[in-house]
């Protein structure tokens, strides 16, 4: 994912034009973004995914007081990730979701396709006291199961 830096620019209009989608979200409410693989010193393939490593970029979707904000971080492993949920990229499917008409209705297909992961990182009940229901359910996503 080379283009990761770029992707703070790309998000925040699509975080704006879907304004209603994270009303909901409590200030401090976060999605991370991070690429499944990295390089490591030997050239090897890695998964980024795991307790600890190595330091890529990342991207937060952070909501702020008066809206989402698209903000740049670094991700060291699951185990200093403060986010609700994740969202973990194959090479080239966030700027495929971006280069699409509806990045969102792109990013539920990739969803779907697996060329992104999707990882919840808090209980229901901390999902529904912070606002995520609605942007799951848009992603199609289902919180409370499939019988209701």
């Amino acid at each position: 994912m080379a283009a990761l830096p770029q992707l703070a620019l790309d998000w925040q209009p699509v975080l704006d034009a879907h304004v209603g989608l994270f009303e909901p979200l409590v200030p401090g409410a976060s999605a991370a973004l991070v690429p499944r693989w990295r390089i490591d010193a030997q050239g090897q393939r890695r998964a980024n995914v795991m307790p600890k490593t190595d330091p890529v970029p990342m991207r937060l979707w952070l909501r702020e007081p008066q809206a989402m904000r698209v903000r740049e971080s670094i991700f060291a492993g699951l185990a200093s990730l403060a986010s609700d949920v994740l969202l973990i990229a194959e090479d080239g499917a966030l700027e495929a979701a971006l280069a699409h008409e509806r990045p969102f209705s792109e990013l539920k297909r990739l969803l779907r396709r697996n060329q992104v992961l999707f990882m919840v990182l808090r209980t229901r009940d901390e999902l529904r006291e912070r606002g995520w229901i609605e942007f799951l359910e848009a992603l199609g996503l289902p919180f409370l199961g499939t019988c209701r």
